[in-house]
């Protein structure tokens, strides 16, 4: 499919490419949060009529090349044309996708199985704000057309992501969940994972030099560098001397580069700054970018964090590694009962 019978038929998108259906908010097959449930396209793998075709069979119903194309695109960042991906790439994005479909396919059998349903008026929603995004009904329309959708086989999409949503959420919600104790408990016997390593805080003058420049261009480069540690030496105030004159990202700032841990700068500037005291000013330094002048601001020690700095996010952390190895069981659990078909 080329930009221009993507634009056709008064879609309106500017960027031709793909046309997301957005701003709507469903539950994914995956996850207990929100996510966008997106209908898009972009360039065409296979031809629109192949998008009746089946492509994988779930214990007797069959999911459509039409979803894993939807599915392929969700995979395939924005920016990308399906042309631009190499077909061992896609081979692997396919088969992502076929899964994804698959599990979902899976859930929402067990959903239905256990007399999980939805309310019209949900599905309804969603449905609306795709209308909604969309300066007449008939681009709507258009856009379901062109994906190989009716309106009734994207509510049903849209029902299958809510079924296995509700299926996730009463089987895992409160396994998943742990008490303070529970992440106290782990904090102890992990300690050693808990600490804030050493950070510095420098402020940094770079006068940059190319790595094609000549010797005489570096000596000129290296003799600007030299004078302006001169004037900080003098007592120039070294923030606005930064500003004035270095020549990266930071002068903005002063040359404040931030507090940082080591490994995060380059290694000569983190082999001065073992050398400095707080408040002193390096000698000349050369890297590969050119000549730095540091100077050391700020020092914080290596430290054990307390579990209240943690808490947190060490309870995110472990609820989420619990729910996805607890999802994984109950989809490995369908798959060895299901009767699966990929074609």
């Amino acid at each position: 499919m080329s930009k221009n019978n993507i634009n056709d038929k008064g879609v309106g998108m500017k960027n031709g490419i793909r046309i997301l259906l957005t701003a709507i908010l469903v539950l994914s097959f995956y996850t207990l949060s929100a996510t966008r449930y997106t209908l898009c396209f972009a360039e065409e793998q296979k031809p629109e009529s192949a998008l009746n075709e089946i492509a994988v069979s779930v214990n007797g119903e069959n999911i459509l090349e039409a979803e894993v194309k939807m599915a392929l695109n969700r995979l395939i960042p924005a920016s990308t044309f399906h042309g631009r991906v190499s077909s061992e790439k896609m081979e692997e994005l396919r088969k992502s996708a076929l899964a994804s479909l698959i599990e979902g396919e899976l859930l929402y059998q067990e959903g239905k199985r256990r007399g999980i349903s939805v309310k019209k008026s949900e599905v309804k929603e969603v449905v609306d704000k795709n209308k909604a995004a969309f300066k007449k009904k008939k681009d709507f329309y258009n856009a379901l057309e062109k994906m190989g959708l009716t309106e009734e086989s994207f509510k049903k999409l849209i029902e299958k992501g809510f079924v296995a949503r509700d299926l996730l959420k009463q089987e895992l919600e409160d396994k998943i969940k742990l008490s303070e104790a529970d992440l106290e408990d782990y904090y102890n016997k992990n300690k050693g994972k808990f600490f804030s390593p050493n950070k510095i805080r420098l402020r940094e003058i770079l006068i940059g030099v190319s790595p094609t420049a000549t010797q005489e261009e570096r000596e000129e480069k290296k003799k600007k560098a030299e004078d302006l540690l001169k004037k900080i030496k003098a007592g120039g105030d070294f923030a606005e001397l930064a500003y004035n004159y270095s020549e990266d990202d930071f002068r903005v700032k002063g040359g404040d580069l931030g507090m940082s841990h080591k490994g995060r700068l380059l290694p000569e500037l983190e082999e001065e700054a073992e050398s400095l005291n707080i408040g002193e000013v390096s000698g000349l330094i050369e890297t590969i970018s050119g000549y730095h002048i540091i100077k050391l601001e700020e020092q914080e020690p290596a430290r054990q964090l307390a579990f209240s700095e943690v808490k947190d996010s060490l309870k995110k952390e472990l609820e989420s590694r619990r729910y996805n190895e607890a999802k994984e069981a109950i989809i490995k659990s369908l798959k060895e009962k299901a009767n699966i078909k990929i074609y």
